[in-house]
């Protein structure tokens, strides 16, 4: 039987340090199981719908590649080859079960735009083609000023909010499209996915910032979506000086985390929550995490103070073998610990606590569904069932009962990091919200956060390993304690009785 650790709680319910400004969101990424002849499709998409979240983003990602390039033939003297076939049907999907702000995230860089030989593209659109760009780099772009990205991007902005395009041999294009595109980000994972050095990226950011807002002044644009490489790129992307004269100030700087671990709980503590950095560029756990964003907004505060941070990717990988890439593995849902998607939602809930603290407008778990090929450990969704996970869950929960304008107050956590905790006063009541980081049950006293007067019992909704795929389990607590289980999230507020 695992130990019980102990740990106590303490509020100070008048003492307001801050206000929350953090929106709870996710994505969803282009798949297999995306495609309206998935069997899971609807299930999928109602999930998405059920979460409530604002500010959604909707990626299309390069690993399935015959779905997320518009044109992935290069246009001829005579023919372009423009083909929207498989997203407009999740972009329709997209929009019709969201709310709010939207974010879209065509990621994906044409190969024929570098100085590489073509490749045979899959033509089966749920295949994914990582080779795709295996040996794409910036310094092959064949057009290195970003603008032939640029007008790549244009367009198919043009085609999702204009009705149509005007294609590279003058030909108009119509989509009968007109939606509302909130956030455009320019690209992702540059340095990752084709090998972009900063000052090449700051280039393409430029050409494509320039280009959209033509079309539409409004739109806001979200860059430069590193993982790991936060830091030095904060110091270059944010001198305005080493932008082009006259271009957009830059609004937002986004960034993602994901850390690995093996598939043991034992080990998840410290390898998801309170380790140290292993490297200077790799994900990192949440607590050198967040000591991360406070650096980059350091950088920010000096050289951008208008710039908005947000960490708009964030998830962890079980690497089930250690010998397997952890998004290009095929290993089945059942080989990962019951325990993980309990691990994973934790390590979201600590970081939307610092999230909060710090005045993040925005932090997105990171994603409702990655299908087997596609970084299957962070999925919200177990795509066997088609239900829901503990992951997702949290998100759920969080969503639920927090949103910005929450007053935040003073919270005490006597555990030096098994517990994290942030009380709020919500729109709906004093709330509490518990994390707990370790693979042990923690009996967290809660005298010091509510009072037991003899009038009122608590609440607690939890997500644990007992409530697995179904929604927050609710108990009423005889007395001011609860009992955390491993890895359990849970927010506790007063029930009238």
């Amino acid at each position: 039987m695992a130990q019980t650790q102990s740990a106590a709680v303490s509020v100070k319910w008048d003492n307001v340090i801050g206000t929350s400004v953090t929106v709870p969101t996710t994505q969803i990424l282009a798949h297999a199981y995306t495609l309206r002849t998935s069997p899971i499709h609807d299930q999928l998409l109602q999930a998405l719908e059920n979460l409530h979240t604002n500010d959604t983003r909707l990626q299309f990602w390069y690993s399935v590649t015959r779905q997320v390039v518009a044109e992935i033939e290069e246009p001829t003297a005579t023919e372009t080859h423009w083909d929207f076939t498989y997203a407009d049907p999740l972009v329709a999907d997209y929009y019709a079960h969201t709310r709010g702000r939207h974010h879209m995230n065509f990621t994906t860089i044409p190969r024929w735009m570098f100085k590489v030989p073509p490749k045979e593209v899959p033509a089966d659109p749920k295949a994914s083609f990582y080779p795709y760009t295996d040996d794409t780099r910036g310094d092959l772009l064949k057009d290195p000023t970003g603008r032939q990205i640029a007008d790549y991007q244009a367009r198919i902005f043009q085609w999702y909010t204009k009705g149509g395009f005007t294609d590279e041999l003058g030909k108009f294009h119509k989509s009968g499209h007109h939606y509302k595109i909130d956030y455009w980000d320019v690209l992702n994972e540059p340095d990752f996915e084709n090998r972009i050095t900063v000052e090449q990226f700051t280039r393409i950011y430029d050409a494509v910032t320039e280009a959209i807002h033509k079309i539409d002044p409004h739109v806001q644009f979200l860059a430069p979506e590193v993982s790991g490489a936060e830091v030095p790129w904060a110091r270059y992307f944010l001198d305005a000086r080493n932008h082009r004269p006259g271009s957009l100030p830059v609004a937002w700087f986004t960034f993602h985390n994901y850390v690995n671990a093996p598939n043991d709980p034992s080990v998840w503590h410290e390898s998801y929550f309170t380790g140290p950095a292993k490297s200077a560029t790799d994900g990192v756990p949440a607590r050198a995490f967040v000591d991360r964003i406070r650096e980059v907004m350091k950088i920010r505060d000096e050289l951008s103070p208008k710039t908005k941070v947000i960490v708009d990717e964030l998830g962890t990988f079980n690497d089930i073998k250690t010998t397997e890439e952890a998004c290009r593995s095929n290993e089945p849902y059942e080989a990962y610990h019951p325990l993980y998607w309990n691990a994973i939602g934790a390590n979201w809930a600590y970081i939307f606590i610092a999230a909060q603290r710090l005045e993040m407008p925005m932090l997105s778990m990171s994603q409702l569904l990655g299908y087997p090929t596609q970084c299957h450990s962070i999925s919200m969704f177990d795509w066997v069932t088609a239900r829901p996970n503990a992951h997702y869950w949290v998100l759920s929960l969080i969503n639920e009962n927090f949103a910005p304008g929450d007053k935040l107050v003073s919270t005490t956590i006597s555990a030096d990091g098994a517990v994290e905790a942030q009380a709020a006063i919500t729109s709906a009541g004093r709330k509490l919200l518990l994390v707990n980081t370790t693979e042990h049950p923690v009996r967290v006293d809660l005298s010091g956060s509510f009072p037991h007067d003899g009038k009122t019992q608590l609440k607690a909704e939890v997500v644990d390993q007992a409530s697995g795929e179904d929604a927050p389990r609710v108990d009423r607590l005889s007395g001011s304690q609860i009992t955390l289980a491993p890895f359990a999230v849970a927010v506790i507020s007063k029930a009238t009785i």
